[in-house]
Parts: C-alpha cells; structure tokens; sequence
C-alpha cells in the first residue's frame, strides 16, 4: 500500500519501469587530505586510501597523530610511550607516501579530545577531506562508528571518508579512533 502511495504521489503508475539518471555524479576534488593516523591496520589502511586518492588527485596528505593527554595530567606531561607511538606511526606514513611519490607532511599534537583535535586541524589548515576509520567492534556495542569518528562527521569542516572493515575482517588493535 505505501508502495502504491509512493508512486502514486510521484505521478507514476504502480508498475511502471523507472529507470536510474545517466548522467555520473560530480568527482570531488581534494588538495589537502588530513589523515588522523591511529596504531595498527585500521590505521595503515586509512593512511594508504589517503595516499591513492591524494596520488590520483595531485592532492598534499597531512598526517595527524594526536597524543590524548588525561585531564589529570598537564597538557605538556611526558608521555613517552605515546610520543615513541606517534614517531613511528607517522615515519612509516612519510614513507608510504614516498614510495607512491606522494608528499606526506607529518605533526604531532595533544589535546584532551581526539575528535575535537582533528576538526580543529582540519579547520586550521583548511583541508578538504578528512579519512578516518571505523573498527568492527563498534558495531558489536549497538554503534556503527566510535564516539570520535562520530565527533568528526558532526562537526567537520569539510568532506570526511570513512573507512570501514565488516565483522572479522580485522580484529580492533586496541587504539580508539
């Protein structure tokens, strides 16, 4: 019956073939791609799906790793391990993006909040895509995507990929994002 409405309502018979728009949807250009990087798969595939498309495009990558700093400690609180985690993450994307002939600028910053971190670079540099990625677990808690990845779709300046694995396809390595 709600088919019926439907169609009727768009002035069209209840079986009547619709057929789908030839024309191709418009291709968005990007010129600076901002890269979040997180620890692990999830993180290596968003690195290098902002790589090609940043390849295809001619288009600057910038790799973001943000050290989230706990409110009980000060923002300029030494933080080794995190500061050894954010250094290799971000030479590998350098090298990712070399080896695609790809210029990978790289920075490290701390903030209280990752997704309030991110939108807040992306609107500083001006960036045009922001690629974040979505582990299966989230899905398994009733939530398609983590509170930051969430955070970054409300709140960007600009268009956001998502990279998204199914059910199995990578266990979560323990980093949020």
């Amino acid at each position: 019956m709600v088919y019926w409405l439907v169609r009727k309502g768009r002035g069209q018979g209840l079986l009547q073939h619709v057929q789908a728009p030839t024309e191709s949807l418009p291709e968005s250009e990007f010129t600076s791609i901002l890269v979040p990087m997180k620890l692990g798969a999830i993180g290596e595939e968003m690195i290098a799906t902002a790589v090609k498309l940043a390849r295809d495009r001619g288009a600057l990558v910038e790799a973001l790793y943000v050290i989230r700093v706990p409110l009980d400690q000060a923002l300029e609180a030494e933080l080794d391990e995190q500061e050894e985690a954010a250094a290799a993450s971000l030479a590998e994307a350098r090298l990712l993006g070399a080896d695609n002939g790809v210029e990978v600028q790289v920075e490290t910053v701390r903030a209280r909040s990752i997704g309030d971190a991110i939108v807040g670079e992306a609107k500083r540099r001006g960036n045009d895509l922001i690629v974040v990625g979505s582990a299966p677990r989230w899905r398994r808690q009733s939530r398609f995507f983590s509170p930051t990845v969430e955070y970054v779709l409300r709140k960007a300046p600009c268009e956001v990929l998502v990279v998204a694995f199914p059910e199995g396809v990578m266990e979560e390595d323990g980093h949020e994002g």
